[in-house]
C-alpha cells in the first residue's frame, strides 16, 4: 500500500481494519457496493430514474447514465456526508499480488457501520419523496387557479 491511511475515529491503520471501517473497496466498485450494503438497490434505481425524468422535463442535458458510478466523491457528497453515522472517506493506492494489479481504493469510515447503511437507505427514500413532492408542485394541474373577480 502507498499512502497508508488511518481511521479518523480511533487512528487504527486501515490495513489492520477496525470497527469503524465500513467499506474498503476499489474505487470503481464503491457506489455499487454502498448500494448493496444498504440493500437499497430498488430505492437507488428509482431515485436515478426520477432524476432523469425531472431533467428531461425541464430540458436539462441528460447524461446517458446518471447513477453516480462515475465518481465516488459525487456519491459521497450527495448521499453520505449528511448522514449522522458518516465518519469520513479516504483514498488509498493498494498494490496487487502481481505488478500492474494495483488499484485506487476508497475507504469509508463510520461511527457505527450498520446504522450508516440503514441511514443511507433512508436517505435514498427521503430523496425520492422530495423528488415526487417537487414534481407535484411543478405540475400545472396542481397549481391554484386564479380568477379575476368582477368589481
Amino acid at each position: 500500500m502507498i499512502g497508508h491511511k488511518h481511521c479518523p475515529i480511533c487512528e487504527t491503520p486501515a490495513s489492520q481494519g477496525c470497527a469503524h471501517l465500513s467499506l474498503a473497496v476499489e474505487a470503481r466498485e464503491f457506489v455499487k457496493r454502498c448500494v448493496e450494503r444498504c440493500q437499497g438497490q430498488k430505492q437507488f434505481r428509482a431515485l436515478c430514474v426520477e432524476r432523469l425524468r425531472q431533467r428531461r422535463r425541464t430540458g436539462e442535458w441528460v447524461p446517458e447514465r446518471d447513477d453516480f458510478t462515475w465518481l465516488e466523491t459525487a456519491f459521497c457528497e450527495e448521499f453520505l456526508k449528511r448522514l449522522a453515522w458518516f465518519g469520513g472517506i479516504d483514498f488509498e493506492w493498494r498494490t496487487g499480488p502481481k505488478p500492474g494489479q494495483g488499484g485506487f481504493w476508497v475507504l469509508l469510515w463510520s461511527k457505527d457501520p450498520q446504522r450508516l447503511w440503514w441511514d443511507l437507505r433512508d436517505e435514498f427514500e427521503r430523496q425520492i419523496q422530495k423528488a415526487h413532492a417537487g414534481e407535484a408542485k411543478a405540475d400545472p394541474r396542481n397549481q391554484p387557479e386564479f380568477r379575476s373577480v368582477p368589481p
